[in-house]
């Protein structure tokens, strides 16, 4: 008998390995659009979440204090502004330098958090009423100042923190100018937020006055235009250096104020990012703004004239009786 004999097994050419890889290449190019497109649009529900919790938030807050948080615990109408061009080195005014989001902690379930801030201080330390030197001086307020905290933070904004952060504080009297601090303990960063309370076109009331400015105590039932119909929330992006001799732009979620709307909302120059002065979103287009009922709209770029701009203006305004036409933004 002879023996049996087996046919050589036949090996992947080089050639046809390199078909191989190439044809993997390409179904791979093919999807990650597709997945991009699914994890954005995951990015982008998360964060209509959020803003909409942030307004059940202010409620709960209004239910319980009778108005909504101040916009800002910021200057006194009787205060002197001091900082980088008067006294360099020092912060802003003598007050507690708060935003809103702290005031909310408790009713985002961020209790904790709340009461390792508290810790130590008076208990009207967040009441827009009194004056107390800023948070710098209290130290449960600097050791618990880089907390994260998720229902601040749009999914599609991978900024880190950034050792800077600018806090917008529009305590001027008109609507072409506000304050803007910038803050850093040693490099040390704050924790970020991507969502900032709306102030309006501006600080007076004939400016469109806002749901939320510095020291306001706005009752949800005195917004005579409708929380329908009312801006409460809007995002802002993290961003790069605005000029060259600053640090990247961020907002801090224990001291970003509230923002003006006046410079209007022009999409991003092409290949750079959105204007720091802006709200501003990473989602391609569009901002998101939670409203006073908690409902959240999606609001296309309507630059700074025309009627989209104008219903802009009106949606940030609690009382100036316009008629807002949300298909015009």
């Amino acid at each position: 008998m002879s023996p049996r004999t087996r046919a050589p097994r036949r090996a992947f050419t080089l050639i046809e390995l390199l078909v191989v890889i190439a044809i993997i290449a390409i179904l791979i190019g093919l999807l990650l659009p597709a997945v991009q497109k699914i994890r954005e649009a995951a990015n982008r529900m998360k964060c209509s979440n959020n803003l909409h919790q942030l307004a059940l938030a202010a409620h709960n807050y209004d239910a319980t204090n009778g108005y909504l948080p101040p916009g800002f615990l910021g200057a006194m109408p009787t205060d002197t502004p001091f900082g980088r061009d008067t006294d360099p080195g020092k912060i802003g005014y003598n007050c507690q330098l708060v935003g809103v989001l702290p005031h909310l902690l408790p009713f985002v379930e961020q209790d904790n958090l709340y009461r390792a801030l508290m810790a130590g201080v008076p208990a009207d330390y967040l009441s827009p009423d009194v004056r107390y030197p800023n948070f710098a001086n209290y130290g449960s307020w600097v050791s618990n100042r880089t907390a994260k905290v998720s229902t601040f933070l749009c999914p599609s904004d991978q900024a880190s923190n950034q050792p800077w952060d600018c806090m917008v504080n529009p305590v001027a009297a008109d609507a072409t100018h506000f304050t803007i601090n910038i803050i850093t303990f040693q490099n040390a960063p704050f924790g970020r937020t991507n969502y900032i309370p709306i102030a309006g076109r501006g600080t007076t009331a004939a400016d469109y006055l806002g749901t939320f400015h510095n020291r306001s105590k706005t009752a949800i039932g005195t917004i005579s235009d409708g929380t329908s119909n009312t801006f409460f929330f809007g995002e802002y992006a993290s961003k790069g250096k605005p000029f060259p001799d600053w640090q990247p732009v961020s907002l801090a979620w224990m001291t970003g104020g509230c923002m003006p709307t006046a410079f209007g909302l022009e999409a991003p120059p092409a290949g750079q990012d959105p204007r720091w002065y802006e709200l501003s979103s990473k989602h391609a287009g569009v901002v998101m703004f939670g409203m006073g009922d908690g409902a959240v709209r999606t609001v296309k770029y309507v630059g700074t004239g025309g009627n989209g701009y104008a219903h802009y203006i009106y949606a940030t305004g609690t009382d100036d009786g316009a008629v807002m036409d949300p298909s015009a933004f």
